[in-house]
């Protein structure tokens, strides 16, 4: 019985081992249902800050342009045993806004939605 116990326990073992998976997130969820909300040349930057929250980061633009950059990823990689070489198959969802604000005034902006995935041998030449 131990044997049956030491087998079965082993080959578990090697099954965990042959596939991780991790799921990753990046950057500042916002509600990108409240896009319709901005007004180009009307909308304020203040106005903005209260229908997403703070950008995830900030550019200089000029001295009286900045860029905002609104962006969210999640991501999932499962890495398995091919038969030479490790698979990494990643997949998620993305979302990205750029807006122009000149004077505290939005006047444009850029809005970039939806899965990927990629698949990749490590170590394949």
């Amino acid at each position: 019985m131990n044997k049956l116990k030491s087998v079965f326990i082993s080959l578990i073992c090697v099954a965990l081992i042959g596939c991780a998976t991790r799921t990753t997130t990046t950057g500042r969820e916002f509600d990108a249902s409240k896009l319709g909300d901005i007004k180009k040349k009307v909308t304020t930057s203040d106005e903005l800050v209260g229908l997403l929250g703070q950008p995830f980061s900030k550019s200089v633009k000029s001295e009286d342009e900045v860029i905002w950059y609104y962006s969210w990823v999640k991501v999932t990689s499962t890495a398995r045993m091919g038969w030479n070489a490790p698979i990494v198959k990643t997949e998620g969802y993305k979302k990205n806004l750029e807006v122009l604000i000149k004077n505290g005034v939005i006047v444009n902006y850029t809005f970039d939605e939806g899965p990927f995935q990629i698949e990749s041998r490590e170590g394949s030449k």
